[in-house]
């Protein structure tokens, strides 16, 4: 109610019975999220005046004593919602305040926190399991804890497994709280209603990755299959904090984005080829009890997929090719490209990583700097940007602005979300051929699903993937 004006409130009460599903009234303060800005006394006039119009729950603060409010709503038949919100952080004693606010007899507990780590993740987690265990009936369908914003994601896709009440959502285009799924995202994207205790767990790691695409790929695949599993986007800042997160969550298999893909291969306890030749690691496995994870690359294969399309089937031996960047992406192309014959220049803002990049496959390198975008024209067959700059929070920005096109060349950039970036923009300004991220993106998850699921990804499914990446 609080974020109605005043002569809304009026008729409040008129909601429930027009609705065929029960309703929750909350009037929130700006400390709490919301936007009442009346005072306390007003406020809780409020409430109790809206008791009896058959509201199913109303939701109540921790620590607010209101006798009269609440026998106006034990009278009315209004279940009480307690919650605890912390739009900063996770408290050092969440676990404690939601035991006291759990204390209250025919009240469900409530908690809304914001971590900031994936290790703050992992302690939500911690603190539902271990609630949900002390359940009476062992499913904790009495309790709701939610983490707010990107980090906390999870814990809205997920809230049926985790044992939640229920999950709060508002449409896209006014989101009520940070992080809230908007329901037609929750119900086409993650088939939410279809999510349960013994749902398989997959996603993407990295950071930045809300904007990531491959769930639509990934939970389309396991839809059209009839598959119980679920695959969702993981935004995670601190790496040793997730894998706690993903050990809780018995997350099976992993998409692996930047900037984690050479920094995963400590966790791994076994390897193949591919990520030792690249020293990348974008796909992770395991079985389906908790233990080590196994590693590969698929990106090697789906940057060589949609490269040999461009050239007919058959790419071309001696390629001449200039390589931007020099992360775990950058090191999968160079490998697939030496593995095609070409000559390879790689050039990076730091030319000390660019030349770890360079070395162990004969390539050249050099800075992103005049004397690099000067060698570029003698390797100008194919440029392929592996850079995160062009996506969000940099989408208005170029890698390298000063290296021209000349219309002859082809480029192909990694970057598939927004689908032109700047540096794209320009090379199709200047007349040449491009190959758009998304290209790679569907790729490399073919073979990705089938680690992940046992199955080929159903041809079926493959009807309208690219527009829907869009």
């Amino acid at each position: 109610m609080d974020r109605l004006s005043s002569s809304e409130r009026v008729h409040a009460g008129r909601l429930p019975p027009l609705v065929d599903v029960p309703v929750i009234l909350t009037v929130r303060r700006p400390d709490d999220g919301g936007m009442f800005e009346g005072d306390e006394r007003e406020r809780l006039a409020l409430l109790r005046r809206c008791a009896g119009d058959g509201f199913a729950y109303v939701d109540l603060e921790e620590g607010l004593e209101a006798p009269a409010l609440e026998a106006s709503l034990k009278e009315a038949g209004t279940r009480t919602i307690r919650s605890l919100h912390d739009l900063t952080g996770v408290p050092s004693d969440f676990g404690l305040r939601l035991d006291r606010i759990s204390q209250r007899p025919d009240e469900i507990p409530k908690a809304a926190v914001t971590p900031r780590s994936s290790a703050d993740l992992a302690r939500v987690l911690r603190v539902i399991m271990d609630r949900r265990g002390k359940s009476p009936d062992a499913g904790g369908s009495q309790m709701l804890v939610l983490g707010m914003g990107a980090i906390g994601f999870p814990t809205r896709v997920l809230a049926s497994k985790l044992g939640a009440a229920w999950c709060y959502a508002s449409p896209a285009s006014d989101m009520a709280a940070p992080g809230h799924v908007d329901p037609a995202t929750l119900e086409d994207l993650y088939r939410f209603r279809s999510i349960g205790p013994d749902t398989a767990v997959f996603g993407v790691m990295g950071d930045p990755v809300m904007h990531s695409r491959s769930p639509f790929i990934h939970n389309r695949g396991f839809d059209a299959c009839g598959l119980d599993a679920v695959f969702l986007p993981f935004h995670v800042p601190d790496l040793e904090g997730f894998w706690q997160v993903a050990d809780l969550l018995g997350v099976r298999g992993l998409s692996v984005t930047v900037p984690h893909k050479g920094a995963v291969l400590r966790r791994l306890s076994g390897s193949d080829a591919l990520v030792r030749a690249t020293g990348a690691c974008n796909t992770m496995t395991r079985a389906e009890a908790p233990g080590g994870w196994q590693g590969t690359n698929t990106d090697v294969a789906g940057f060589a997929g949609p490269l040999r399309d461009a050239f007919g089937g058959t790419v071309p031996r001696g390629l001449a090719a200039t390589v931007i960047g020099a992360g775990g992406a950058a090191r999968s192309v160079v490998h697939a490209l030496s593995g095609f014959g070409g000559r390879i220049l790689v050039l990076n803002r730091t030319p000390d990583h660019a030349r770890a990049v360079a070395e162990p496959a004969g390539a050249s390198f050099g800075g992103l700097d005049e004397a690099g975008f000067k060698a570029a024209r003698k390797f100008a067959d194919l440029v392929v940007q592996t850079t995160k700059v062009g996506m969000d929070p940099a989408a208005d920005r170029d890698p390298a602005p000063d290296l021209s096109f000349s219309g002859m060349e082809i480029v192909y950039e990694l970057i598939y979300a927004p689908r032109v970036t700047p540096f794209l923009g320009r090379a199709l300004k200047a007349g040449c051929k491009v190959i758009y991220g998304k290209q790679m993106l569907i790729s490399q998850a073919m073979e990705q699903f089938r680690l992940f699921s046992g199955r080929p990804y159903p041809f079926e499914s493959l009807t309208g993937l690219e527009e829907g990446i869009d």
